[in-house]
């Protein structure tokens, strides 16, 4: 155990930077959180799909460039685009399709890992503290397009040699664990993996900071770092507008977990990141007939939606926007989610009665989280694990902990590090 403690500074209330603060603060470390809403968890995370899924956790593939031109006139796209010419998204969305033609098997493998990892310490740690969950067991991942299904054997692989138990269905394979499930949506693939998990991201979220606060960590709300100041083998001056906090406050490290506001923070240390904010879109639906609602959760991967049953409620979410967040909704968008839904459990829920919200998340191209050391030792940075990164930011909380701790990490973070990002 490394016993030297550190004053550690956390920008980002959200899942990464609660987690951070939990394992920096149980190592010994004197750890503050600053977060600009009023409440943790209320952005990202708050839109989280609800998935602990090493098995159908995936790094993000788009469709084709025809089909994505396409999603602009239809009724039911697969993503949601602005009109006009945006060259930077442009290029995002080429990195992106770049990364799941070269690197989609090598990123599923990282992924599975960082995923069963973080899944194990989340059980951990609801057993632990006793935490209240509405979690459920096994996960269906179900692809509508070929080009999808064309992709199984990468996916069997990972499972493989990450030990998941997994299994190839067809709709009535589907049907035999899950009986509520609609035949009426035509399938090309479908994997079911029996230890995948889902559930309440944002409840554990709070019950963590609860966690957090029982190990010394102090939670500074509404107040937003406007810049950094690090100074190499010294130490890192946050310029703050805070209520709480003087407008200066110098640490011994920081980590910026800040989601699609880090690009910003991180030009101080020269990292310029590709880091995209997207719209991603949620439903939550009360469940009218029990007999004919999932037990179980499913990840559409055409149009990026999950479903978790949460009690009496049905959550869906999914949809990647390249839009401007808005308060109000985009039509569409809100006629997908419930077809979607429609298409698998048509009779489960009160549809009609849906509660809709949109979510602003930051993502690298082919979405792949980052954690690890920038250039200036003593900043660090987790951010980018995405509306199905529940158990990797667990995870990669963890591991980051230990690197700043100076203690071995228990998986390799090799592929997620900023070195890795900048390298490739």
């Amino acid at each position: 155990m490394n016993n030297t403690q550190r004053q550690i500074a956390i920008i980002g209330g959200g899942l990464s930077g609660i987690c951070s603060a939990f394992f920096l603060a149980a190592q010994g470390h004197d750890v503050v959180v600053i977060e600009r809403r009023s409440h943790v968890a209320e952005e990202a995370t708050f839109g989280n799909a609800g998935l602990l899924a090493p098995g159908s956790a995936l790094p993000l593939t788009l469709p084709g460039a025809l089909a994505t031109l396409a999603c602009r006139f239809k009724d039911e796209p697969r993503v949601l685009l602005a009109p006009g010419a945006d060259f930077a998204r442009n290029r995002w969305m080429r990195q992106t399709r770049q990364a799941q033609q070269h690197k989609f098997a090598a990123n599923k493998l990282l992924l599975a890992r960082l995923s069963a990892y973080g899944l194990e310490l989340t059980r951990q740690l609801q057993a632990h503290y006793a935490m209240e969950n509405e979690n459920s067991q096994g996960v269906f991942h179900l692809m509508r397009a070929p080009a999808e299904a064309a992709r199984m054997e990468a996916l069997q692989q990972a499972a493989q040699q990450c030990e998941l138990r997994y299994k190839v269905l067809d709709t009535a394979g589907i049907r035999q664990l899950e009986p509520a499930f609609s035949s009426e949506a035509a399938l090309a693939g479908a994997v079911y993996y029996p230890d995948d998990v889902a559930g309440n991201c944002v409840l554990f979220a709070k019950q963590m900071r609860n966690a957090a606060q029982e190990l010394g960590v102090r939670f500074h709300f509404d107040s937003t770092v406007r810049a950094l100041q690090p100074d190499f083998g010294s130490r890192v001056t946050l310029e703050l507008d805070s209520p709480h906090l003087p407008g200066r406050l110098t640490v011994d490290t920081v980590v910026v977990a800040a989601g699609a506001q880090s690009a910003a923070l991180l030009k101080a240390v020269q990292m310029t990141l590709p880091l995209r904010a997207l719209q991603t879109y949620s439903a939550l639906v009360p469940v009218k007939n029990p007999d004919d609602a999932p037990n179980m959760a499913l990840y559409d991967e055409s149009y990026k939606v999950s479903m978790t049953r949460l009690g009496q409620r049905i959550r869906i979410t999914g949809l990647l926007g390249f839009v401007p967040p808005s308060k109000t909704l985009p039509p569409k968008a809100l006629r997908n989610l419930l077809k979607i839904a429609g298409d698998y459990y048509p009779n489960a829920a009160n549809y009609n009665q849906a509660h809709f919200w949109s979510n602003t998340v930051g993502l690298l191209p082919g979405g792949m989280p980052l954690f690890g050391p920038t250039k200036y030792g003593n900043v660090f940075v987790n951010l980018g694990h995405g509306v199905t990164g529940w158990a990797g930011a667990v995870g990669s909380a963890r591991i980051l902990a230990d690197m700043i701790g100076g203690e071995t990490p228990e998986l390799d973070p090799q592929g997620f590090l900023p070195q890795d990002l900048l390298a490739a």
